[in-house]
């Protein structure tokens, strides 16, 4: 019969039911709203379906044969070898000042690095392409967007500008901002200068580059036509292409590399670390651990104790003789009384002999001092049922009433020796 349910028992479980689906339902929308705050403009990532990122260039880039990948490294000397074009864009942890001698050299071996911002130290006159028209030095680190709003049509490339190596097919492109780069400071009738104006629109020059050993550093002064977002807008991807085609022909190579590591995507390079990450930061992940927890929290109130805690009691187990006497009983029915008693006295002589640790082929008088113990007040009792058991084996007949009676003694032997000795142990 089922016991009754306990009216307490379901409250229990009623709290910790609705305890768990409130922490579940607080994780997802946490999980929601930190999705969305992760949906930061300007962050140039190949992995992201985001308006403000550069998966869709990058597919771009396949589509077209372009031998385009992924870095997720620190851009060692390692790293740098098999790659002939560098995009690093709007990075959003600064380049470590223990690379810039890898991507220096890299750079003067043939290397083209396309960027929004030269990396502190990497090339000389570095500082007359940050003295862009109202910017800070810090900008290209920053992204701070002009508050000057953008035409609906973009910009367009003037009809004397169409000339230049990135104009190519190019009429009207898409920025982001009107940011540019001050034509007065880069001195294009010095030979020595190094710097190449790539791209002119209406607004200004948007992109040039600077010659460094038999490298090239190509500096944009917006990356936002290359984001999903714009990137089909205008001829933003006619833009793209004649980016990375010039690039390719500088490099004299075909593999071309995003940088991801520098936006903070080279961190997780184990599986265990990317499961860790979502089992943290995702609203799946966490809807796991709240269910783990609640699934503890159960196992941990199903074998909590109730009530007083009792003590251990000895209950009195059967006794072996018992088992010995029904053994006995088949021997009975058939008439064997002297063979039943026979088999009880074997077996309980032996017990008492191992109990005690005495010999063997030890008397009855000394089974019987091991038995009574320091005190020996049963010790002529037991002595004469011991010796009366052995005279009725040596009669020729044993009568049914002198079989129980004698088994009855010594059962009770057995409960005061034996099961006392067992409970004290």
């Amino acid at each position: 019969m089922r016991p009754p349910k306990n009216k307490n028992d379901l409250l229990i479980l009623g709290i910790l039911a609705a305890l768990t689906a409130g922490t579940l339902l607080v994780f997802v929308i946490t999980g929601w709203v930190k999705e969305k705050k992760q949906d930061v403009p300007g962050v140039r990532t190949t992995r992201s379906a985001n308006v403000d990122a550069a998966i869709v260039c990058y597919t771009l880039f396949e589509k077209l044969g372009v031998g385009v990948n992924r870095v997720d490294k620190n851009l060692t000397a390692e790293t740098l070898d098999d790659i002939d074009v560098l995009f690093l864009l709007d990075a959003v942890i600064p380049v470590h000042s223990g690379q810039i001698g890898d991507l220096q050299a890299w750079i003067l071996k043939g290397g083209v690095l396309i960027c929004t911002q030269i990396p502190s130290g990497l090339i000389s006159k570095t500082d007359v392409l940050n003295n862009s028209r109202k910017l800070d030095s810090d900008y290209y680190r920053s992204r701070r967007r002009t508050t000057q709003s953008i035409p609906h049509k973009g910009t367009f490339i003037p009809s004397e500008k169409k000339d230049m190596p990135l104009a190519r097919d190019v009429s009207n492109v898409f920025f982001d901002t009107f940011e540019f780069f001050d034509t007065d400071v880069i001195n294009n009738d010095d030979p020595n200068s190094g710097f190449t104006p790539l791209l002119t629109d209406s607004a200004g020059l948007r992109v040039v580059s600077q010659k460094s050993g038999r490298g090239h550093v190509i500096v944009l002064s917006d990356s936002s036509f290359l984001a999903n977002g714009r990137i089909g807008r205008q001829d933003n991807s006619v833009l793209a292409v004649n980016l990375v085609s010039y690039a390719l022909s500088l490099a004299k190579g075909k593999a071309v590399a995003f940088d991801e590591y520098h936006l903070g995507y080279g961190r997780h390079e184990t599986g265990f670390g990317i499961l860790g990450k979502m089992t943290v930061s995702t609203p799946a992940g966490w809807a796991v651990m709240s269910l783990a927890a609640a699934g503890v929290l159960f196992l941990v109130y199903k074998g909590r104790r109730f009530g007083i805690r009792r003590g251990l009691e000895n209950h009195r187990r059967r006794s072996k003789l018992e088992y010995i006497y029904a053994v006995g009983s088949t021997y009975r029915s058939a008439g064997a009384n002297r063979l039943t008693l026979k088999i009880i006295l074997n077996w309980f002589k032996h017990r008492a002999i191992g109990l005690a640790g005495l010999a063997p082929n030890a008397s009855n008088s000394a089974i019987a001092a091991a038995l009574t113990g320091p005190g020996g007040s049963d010790l002529q009792k037991y002595k004469t049922i011991l010796d009366r058991c052995d005279i009725l084996l040596t009669q020729n007949s044993l009568s049914q009433h002198q079989l129980l009676l004698t088994l009855k003694q010594l059962g009770q032997i057995e409960l005061e020796v034996f099961n006392e000795r067992r409970s004290r142990k």
